[in-house]
């Protein structure tokens, strides 16, 4: 099958790696992929390093006429089966441009967060008119949200994670322990947060609990990892609850897997937006326990009492006795993590995403 898969992030994050990770499994299973990507962008960047078909196309504002054109030539070219979109941009940007061809791919559309649609005229004519299928990355709890919520058509509605390679992400010792990088004792305990730094991932909450946590538990480290816009309002926070020392900001890494495996315990204490975030189910296969919040679909995943903790968003006084419940408790922290790498490998894999996914296709083609 012949598929276009578009970007237009500048960011990057679960969702961009979580394109990649698709194409480049969806190549593996012997279909003919293209991405389009905004040139000088960090995912184009790895796209390129890793040897996949790019065309870089610029989608920022003032491009959209060109960018039309450039997807329209793209596509009369290719003749691919499915234009799969996957941000706001590139979304108008292709619906449009497969209206300017004679046979005109189908349009399928992930949606990576769990908000509620815009509700204006604009929105309603692409969700429910250009895009021919959306699927949303959660559960059926997510999905229901956007049929019954924002009024989209039940059929044209799929949810499924991300999915994980479950080989690359499994439980094990680091081969380069972060304490060592950072000057801490063998039985340092660390607690991480990993992920863009968005306003809406929490990191105002994650310090928060630091705060709360730090003076009464000995021997432990907060670590966030990552890069974005809030990273100063971050740092500022730190330095006003006098924390410097105690939660260290560690930037983008790409040697995540060893952070993971670092780590005794991760945390994820999304406020909005979220549906289930990528880091979340890595941290499991590796068999952390989790504590993370009630947004989206995350308690389909953080089974509270079973894989980990979920505490209700924006409540850091919740969310730091989790924490020292489970910094205290090693026996927990053990079991916790047993479990959820079970549930991630029963219900959460990438060949099972993938499945689902040509099912989508394949369904959405035969319309």
């Amino acid at each position: 099958m012949k598929i276009l898969v578009s970007e237009s992030s500048t960011a990057i994050g679960g969702q961009e790696l979580a394109v990649l990770l698709h194409v480049e499994g969806l190549l593996k299973r012997g279909h003919q992929v293209r991405l389009v990507l905004e040139p000088g962008s960090p995912i184009c960047e790895l796209a390129n390093r890793s040897g996949l078909q790019v065309d870089a196309v610029s989608m920022r504002h003032l491009c959209y006429p060109s960018a039309i054109l450039a997807f329209r030539r793209l596509i009369a070219h290719d003749r691919p089966a499915v234009l799969h979109v996957n941000s706001s941009r590139d979304s108008w940007i292709g619906a449009l441009a497969a209206r300017l061809v004679r046979a005109r791919p189908k349009i399928v559309r992930t949606r990576h967060i769990s908000t509620p649609l815009n509700r204006n005229a604009t929105t309603r004519l692409l969700y429910r008119h250009l895009v021919d299928m959306v699927i949303v990355t959660g559960s059926e709890l997510t999905r229901r949200a956007l049929i019954e919520r924002d009024g989209l058509d039940a059929s044209r509605v799929a949810a499924f994670p991300i999915g994980l390679d479950l080989e690359q992400f499994r439980p094990e010792a680091p081969q380069r322990d972060l304490r060592q990088e950072l000057g801490l004792p063998p039985g340092h305990r660390l607690v991480g947060m990993i992920s863009y730094l968005r306003a809406y991932k929490g990191h105002e909450f994650f310090v928060e609990a630091a705060a709360r946590v730090l003076p009464r538990v000995k021997d432990v480290t907060f670590l966030i990892v990552g890069e974005g816009p809030e990273e100063q309002t971050i740092r500022s926070q730190i330095a006003a609850h006098g924390l410097t020392r105690q939660v260290l900001m560690l930037g983008f890494r790409e040697d995540l897997l060893e952070v993971f495996r670092s780590l005794d315990l991760f945390v994820i204490p999304s406020v909005e937006g979220d549906t289930i975030p990528q880091v979340l189910v890595q941290a499991l296969a590796v068999g952390l326990p989790v504590v993370s919040t009630t947004v989206g679909s995350i308690p389909d995943v953080v089974k509270d009492g079973e894989t980990g903790f979920v505490v209700p968003p924006r409540d850091s006084n919740a969310l730091a006795r989790r924490i020292e419940l489970l910094l205290e408790d090693e026996r927990l922290r053990r079991t916790l993590g047993l479990n959820g790498r079970q549930l991630v490998e029963e219900s959460y894999s990438l060949d099972a995403m993938l499945s689902k996914l040509e099912a989508v296709y394949q369904d959405v083609i035969k319309r």
